[in-house]
């Protein structure tokens, strides 16, 4: 019984990927960045969901990031920093357009980044059913913009 109950912890320490600490970002001085989402938001009028853009970090001062096992890359705090994502598109059934990636720069400033520990997602700057365009921002929520 005792084996079975440790059997079960296992898988399930294996199976829950947590979200870094901020403290683990102040040690190191660094922001944890969502390193790929895939966007989408449920268009009431239509009754279903409307599949917005994925966006993925690309590079980080053109540098290949390291995307950790929890799915975010680290980022200097208090750090100017140009962040390269790449944008696709997809399908109204949610599959993704291979023939539309693109990259776009975000350049972040110094102050946006001031506190290390903290934990940034990948969004669009416009409401994802009336955006035309796929303009990366980010943001503390990992909610898209109303």
């Amino acid at each position: 019984m005792q084996q079975l109950l440790m059997l079960f912890v296992c898988l399930l320490m294996l199976g829950c990927q947590s979200l870094p600490s901020a403290q683990e970002g102040r040690a190191r001085d660094v922001v944890f960045v969502q390193g790929e989402t895939c966007l989408s938001d449920y268009a009431e009028d239509l009754k279903r969901v409307h599949y917005g853009p994925c966006l993925r970090v690309v590079s980080i001062d053109d540098r290949t990031p390291a995307v950790r096992g929890d799915g975010f890359v680290e980022v200097p705090a208090g750090e100017r920093v140009t962040l390269g994502v790449q944008c696709v598109y997809r399908h109204q059934d949610g599959t993704l357009q291979q023939d539309t990636p693109h990259s776009n720069t975000l350049i972040v400033e110094e102050d946006q980044f001031s506190a290390a520990g903290e934990r940034w997602y990948l969004n669009i700057r416009d409401n994802i059913l009336r955006a035309s365009g796929c303009r990366p921002t980010l943001s503390r929520s990992s909610r898209p913009p109303d």
